[in-house]
């Protein structure tokens, strides 16, 4: 995090790009990234009142119907950016971000210029930012992790985007800061001014389920667990039948990579089925307290051990990794693993296509008396505009997000006039941009078209590329079965995103319910946090997997707690129910 201080930036300094100088150059150059790296895949009514200071538009500028933020500025604004990005090879070859046809777009139809001071992949990003800033040539528009956003607010470094964002926001973009409640914006102001736009993330693709050879379980003989008992006990038998029928090939009942506790192929929600949540805050009591020390743990653990000890988990679970755990699932060697809604697209989806007779289920963690978890917020980062950006700024940056959003594949916005310059076969990439916000999948909108679409085999009231693009993944996969065309995609496709039992459905189903365990902090990195999280972090994956493999005990478990809260988790905690009752009061 950076550390700035209020006396720093509240000296009334007006010049543009005031130098900072050496006072938080080391910090700066210690400091964690300001920049979320770029991911690798694209996934109204309006005011047209101007606010004050801009100039109303003119009768001679152009103006698309329905549309009034997609007008020209009268003069260019010019803002200085800096972008971390990587080679997609869906987007034209030879693009960059300085000539991604998007940053075209923002000149011809906004008069927006963008001048990139540098560009650089995504991995150099976190340390040449830091020199930038330390040089004190500020980006005018910028993303901004947590941590870093809350600290350039609170030094007064930002500037306030409330009057652009009600002014100039499309439909669109509102619905995509505002559309899963309040939470989004209120973690995004101060004193109920806006001082950034928030890159909101759908808290229901993350929640993870137990996906299943259900083949095996049906020539097993047995039934979906009720308990996690009967769960321990279903994935011991798959790891035993998995092996009477691919050749005496080592088998597991769970496969899990190395990375314990993440969501997808790994082990998380597994202790969510006991109602265990490491590395989660949750609230007890009305306080937030870290999964990781609640006594729930220990059952999860034991069943953990219970698995191992029984053949379920593979002996060397603890080595594997991504690849490995890929080619396992694809040679039928992995009888089930958790993870999110996306896993049958990829890598489910490699055993499909390699064994046309293999099926996979989804077993929701409340089926088993768990709960799955699922934040109240989530935002992967925060665009601002900072202080001492040009005239019009924070209109620009409205602007530009808008247009990210109406040029995506999944908006329904009228494309005519970017004249296919939207497309990434054309040169267009969101993410070759130095701000941009998700576009939220209409999950419910899209399942309900597709499926009355392919119920009446009539796919012409379908609106966006993408409904029709999975459109033909479900209508070919039902009709065909397993001689469909493409059979990995298309099962992957339908199971992942369109079945009613498996994938995002159970993610909407939770969410829609209720049934789910918040996590409720979304803050700033606390000191303690900077200081200690990866040796906790580090300490309670090698207490797991020790545990595990049986060197560990339930003797061992009063010491683990103890250790963890000596080592700076009890002081992490108290620094985190501080920030959030200050973020949410």
């Amino acid at each position: 995090m950076l550390l700035l201080t209020n006396k720093l930036y509240r000296g009334g300094e007006n010049v543009k790009k005031t130098r900072i100088g050496a006072f938080i150059m080391a910090a700066v150059m210690a400091a964690s990234s300001l920049l979320v790296g770029c991911t690798t895949n694209q996934s109204g009514a309006e005011t047209t009142a101007a606010p004050s200071g801009e100039t109303t538009p003119s009768e001679n500028k152009p103006q698309i119907a329905g549309a009034p933020w997609l007008t020209p500025f009268d003069e260019t604004v010019k803002l200085d950016v800096v972008v971390g990005w990587d080679v997609d090879n869906s987007v034209k070859e030879g693009t960059t971000p300085e000539t991604n046809s998007l940053v075209q777009l923002a000149k011809e139809l906004l008069n927006i210029e963008l001048n990139f001071l540098w560009m650089v992949p995504n991995d150099q990003l976190k340390d040449r930012l830091a020199l930038q800033i330390s040089s004190g040539n500020i980006p005018d528009i910028v993303m901004l992790q947590s941590g870093d956003f809350y600290e350039f607010m609170d030094s007064a470094y930002l500037r306030d985007l409330t009057d652009a964002y009600h002014t100039y926001a499309s439909d669109e973009l509102k619905n995509t800061v505002e559309g899963f409640g309040e939470a989004a914006v209120n973690y995004s102001s101060r004193d109920g001014r806006l001082y950034g736009i928030p890159a909101q993330l759908d808290t229901a693709e993350s929640v993870a389920g137990l996906y299943y050879r259900k083949d095996w379980l049906d020539a097993a003989g047995l039934k979906e667990p009720t308990n996690t008992k009967e769960l321990n006990d279903m994935l011991v038998e798959l790891a035993k039948y998995g092996a009477s029928v691919n050749g005496g090939k080592d088998t597991v009942g769970l496969g899990t990579t190395s990375n314990v506790l993440n969501s997808n192929f790994a082990l998380s929600a597994y202790f969510q089925c006991y109602n265990a949540y490491p590395n989660k805050w949750i609230m007890r009591d009305g306080k937030l307290v870290n999964g990781v020390v609640q006594d729930e743990m220990l059952a999860a653990l034991n069943g953990l051990k219970d698995l191992y000890d029984r053949g379920a988990l593979a002996t060397d679970f603890a080595t594997w990794n991504s690849d490995q755990f890929n080619e396992r699932v694809t040679t039928d060697q992995v009888g089930a693993t958790f993870g999110t809604y996306y896993i049958p697209a990829y890598p489910l989806n490699l055993n499909k296509e390699a064994n046309h007779d293999a099926e996979w289920a989804e077993l929701s963690l409340t089926d088993v008396g768990g709960k799955p978890s699922m934040n109240q917020v989530s935002i992967a980062h925060f665009n601002v505009v900072t202080k001492d950006a040009p005239e019009h700024a924070e209109e620009a940056l409205i602007k530009l997000l808008n247009l990210t959003l109406a040029a995506n594949l999944n908006s329904t916005f009228d494309k005519t006039p970017f004249g296919g310059r939207e497309l990434p076969e054309n040169g267009a990439s969101i993410f070759y941009l130095p701000v941009y916000v998700y576009f939220p999948t209409p999950w419910n909108a899209y399942r309900e078209n597709i499926w009355a679409a392919v119920e009446a085999k009539d796919p012409s009231g379908l609106k966006s590329t993408t409904e029709k693009e999975w459109y033909t993944y479900m209508d070919d996969y039902l009709t065909n079965g397993n001689d469909c065309q493409n059979l990995g995609v298309a099962w992957g496709m339908y199971k992942s995103r369109l079945s009613e039992d498996m994938g995002i459905a159970m993610g909407l189903e939770a969410r829609e319910s209720g049934a789910f365990e918040p996590g409720y902090y979304y803050g700033p990195a606390t000191p303690t946090e900077q200081r200690a999280s990866s040796t906790l972090t580090d300490m309670t994956v090698s207490f797991i997997v020790e545990y595990i493999m049986g060197k560990k005990t339930e003797a061992d478990w009063a010491g683990f707690k103890q250790s963890w809260n000596d080592m700076g988790g009890q002081k992490w905690t108290e620094e985190v129910n501080a920030q959030y009752q200050e973020l949410t009061k």
